[in-house]
């Protein structure tokens, strides 16, 4: 099926795998930064609390179990007793489409939280004492954030920092202009060194599901948004960003999509709860959603609505032959 308003590519959650007898369950452990963590992970698989196998990841973070039959499965990621725990994670594999199959689980690791957790709103209680000229540094490279200025940004954030190593504030607002720069890996580097020196903000975490929905990594995304609902459950935009990173990746994952979008529902309700009906995802996301829930007639108005409100789209002739196409499949699909 032709996905014509996806705006990012698909993502596979089945590949093939060659012959062999089972199907390979494969994964990705990641660090609580949303990466891959810097040194091998041991990686444990158990059935019904016996050891099956073991493994360590590679530099990437990916492991593989093959050879394996039906069943639900218990993955454990070692911690290194410094900055993540030991985290255990359930694996099924289903026992529809026989064997030499290919399924997907990450691991996404808990950090060690060193200090206690005072709770939603977390961020608040963290302060730092900033030197006048890293401030002043700082604050001028948000003006130039705000006015389009990127350089200029960068090299003010940068002089705050080397003025102030541990600058939460300044690593955090130099990774999103890095971001919106699409320099990627800049921005990773800068919101690992904000998380590092607060753990506890959501917005470290928000920045870097936002950068992997940039890279396409829609599940890990949703696992990182995740985190930043944990950090601050009162917040609308966490359950936002939760559920459009969810409705991209069952745009890309066929066989797991009814329970993407069941997930993703569950999002959009918290959302809407939270922000009094005012926040959902954009409109283009959201007539993704209609569309893969088969439901094109709500697709298409979700994309007139924007029309409406926006009359002058640079894309509008684009949108106009989208929503024919969808009013066309409505009509066909009636009974």
């Amino acid at each position: 099926m032709k996905l014509a308003l996806s705006l990012l590519l698909l993502l596979a959650s089945f590949s093939s795998v060659s012959a062999q007898g089972g199907s390979v369950l494969e994964g990705k452990v990641i660090s609580p930064s949303g990466i891959q963590p810097n040194n091998p992970v041991r990686v444990k698989l158990t059935f019904n609390g016996r050891p099956i196998h073991e493994t360590f990841t590679d530099l990437s973070g990916r492991f593989t179990f093959p050879g394996l039959k039906s069943g639900t499965y218990q993955l454990t990621a070692e911690g290194d007793g410094l900055t993540f725990e030991t985290t255990a994670v359930t694996a099924d594999i289903p026992a529809f489409g026989g064997s030499g199959q290919s399924f997907t689980q990450d691991v996404q690791l808990r950090p060690i939280i060193h200090k206690p957790n005072v709770g939603p709103g977390v961020v608040n209680a963290f302060t730092q004492n900033v030197p006048a000229a890293a401030k002043q540094a700082f604050e001028a490279g948000l003006k130039s954030a705000e006015e389009g200025k990127a350089p200029a940004a960068i090299e003010n954030m940068q002089k705050a920092i080397q003025i102030f190593p541990k600058y939460f504030d300044a690593h955090l607002q130099l990774g999103n202009v890095f971001l919106k720069t699409d320099q990627l890996q800049e921005a990773i580097a800068e919101l690992d060194k904000a998380r590092g020196i607060n753990p506890n903000d959501e917005r470290t975490y928000q920045s870097f599901g936002l950068l992997l929905m940039k890279q396409r990594n829609y599940g890990v995304a949703v696992a990182v948004f995740a985190e930043a609902a944990r950090l601050n459950p009162e917040n609308p935009m966490n359950a936002v960003m939760r559920a459009t990173a969810l409705i991209h990746q069952a745009a890309g994952s066929e066989n797991e999509r009814s329970y993407l979008l069941s997930r993703a529902e569950i999002a959009l309700t918290q959302a809407s709860t939270l922000s009094e009906n005012r926040l959902k995802p954009d409109s283009m996301t959201m007539a993704l959603f209609y569309e893969l829930k088969g439901e094109p007639e709500r697709a298409a108005a979700e994309l007139e609505s924007y029309m409406k409100k926006t009359p002058q789209l640079k894309n509008s002739t684009a949108l106009e032959a989208e929503i024919k196409r969808l009013r066309d499949k409505a009509r066909a699909t009636k009974p």
